[in-house]
């Protein structure tokens, strides 16, 4: 009720306009229906045999002149049609007077009484809804209707977007299977310009592994240490060589085994802990630039262009099984 209170006067005529044309289009409608299906025999044989009264006066005084009915509704129909083009050129609605025919085209050739035209009339009934609903009379995302035709339009929508998608797809694979290299474009406009963020993220990576594992693994890297250390010196003539001198030997053999093991461990121990600090940040971006010094090098670019084609290709192919999933 408030809603109505808000409207101006002009809104509430076009309303009362719309609701009164409204009506008329539904009688009108549903009498080119019913007028249609009366045109069957076996309608006409039950209405004459249940209600004779109703079929000889329908027969005598619509049926046969039907068209000269219709004839009446399509006059008012024209004749609001005339005032609303009058209205919209007086209030300059459009740009160009000659406009408002052409933007309400369903409402002229609506107008034209011959049958497949005749259910344009349709579309006004449409119109006039939207535009109640736009100026929040109604509500008709509140209806039944309304929620299935969301459901079909929403299918129908996905079923087309899905197989635009999948056609894209599809053109892209054959631009990449058929086109010029992409490697050296990637790596050259995509990899390259990003490179510090990449560098950033790697380093940010490797100090939070380093601090998070090193701790946790670092009795067993030097067990392991130890143990290739002492199959290595095992191996080693010239250690076994000192191990065989007289009483001193094997204690000598021995605290070389254990300084090679403490001196290997604690080169690595300190590598991973440097990891860990800020300083991995230039031994990461060197590393960086040698990779993708090497990934521009000329020499493998072609295996590295048919391994790079082939990781798009199924890629893509993935995406293409995912989108085709209802």
């Amino acid at each position: 009720m408030k809603r109505w209170k808000l409207l101006s006067k002009y809104d509430l005529e076009i309303i009362i306009i719309d609701l009164i044309m409204m009506g008329l289009l539904i009688v009108n409608l549903c009498l080119i229906v019913f007028d249609w299906l009366f045109m069957s025999v076996t309608i006409q044989s039950v209405f004459a045999r249940y209600t004779p009264d109703f079929y000889q006066f329908y027969l005598e005084n619509i049926h046969k002149d039907f068209l000269k009915v219709d004839l009446y509704f399509v006059s008012i129909f024209l004749l609001e049609f005339l005032i609303r083009w009058g209205i919209a050129v007086y209030r300059k609605t459009y740009y160009r007077w000659f406009f408002y025919p052409f933007i309400h085209w369903y409402d002229l050739l609506g107008c034209i009484p011959v049958g497949s035209l005749r259910f344009l009339r349709i579309l006004r009934v449409v119109s006039i809804i939207i535009r109640l609903h736009k100026l929040q009379i109604i509500d008709i995302t509140k209806t039944y209707l309304y929620s299935k035709v969301l459901k079909y339009y929403n299918i129908l929508v996905e079923e087309i977007s899905d197989r635009v998608v999948v056609n894209i797809l599809e053109g892209v694979q054959d631009e990449i299977r058929f086109g010029n290299p992409v490697t050296n474009r990637i790596l050259t406009e995509v990899i390259t310009p990003q490179k510090e963020v990449l560098v950033d993220w790697i380093s940010h990576r490797v100090q939070k592994i380093s601090q998070e594992t090193h701790q946790t693994y670092r009795k067993d890297i030097q067990k392991y240490i130890e143990k290739r250390i002492a199959r290595a010196v095992e191996k080693n003539r010239e250690i076994g060589t000192i191990s065989q001198i007289p009483l001193f030997g094997p204690i000598i053999a021995d605290n070389l085994e254990n300084a090679i093991s403490d001196i290997v461990f604690n080169v690595i121990n300190d590598i991973i802990e440097d990891l860990a600090t800020a300083n991995s940040r230039i031994i990461v971006s060197d590393i960086t630039d040698i990779a993708l010094d090497s990934l521009l090098a000329e020499d493998d670019q072609y295996q590295l262009d048919e391994i790079t084609r082939n990781i798009f290709l199924q890629s893509l192919e993935v995406i293409k099984d995912q989108v085709k999933v209802k």
